[in-house]
């Protein structure tokens, strides 16, 4: 089975969030960002409880972003 996480490349972000998102240097998800990505682009709700820098802004943030693009 493939239990690895889907990478920004796949989750249907525009060009422009994917060429930020490398020059933050974040080359894969973080755990709560590949699970609550795909769903808020979905249009999906999403309730998340991670630790501090897990990356909660980035899986709330990039959806966002991606919308207003």
């Amino acid at each position: 089975a493939d239990t690895e996480a889907p990478r920004f490349e796949h989750m249907g972000l525009d060009g422009r969030l994917l060429r930020a998102v490398a020059e933050l240097g974040w080359a894969v998800p973080t755990a709560v960002q590949a699970q609550a990505i795909p769903l808020a682009l979905e249009g999906r709700d999403v309730l998340a409880r991670a630790r501090t820098g897990s990356g909660k802004t980035g899986a709330y943030g990039l959806p966002l972003l991606q919308k207003l693009l």
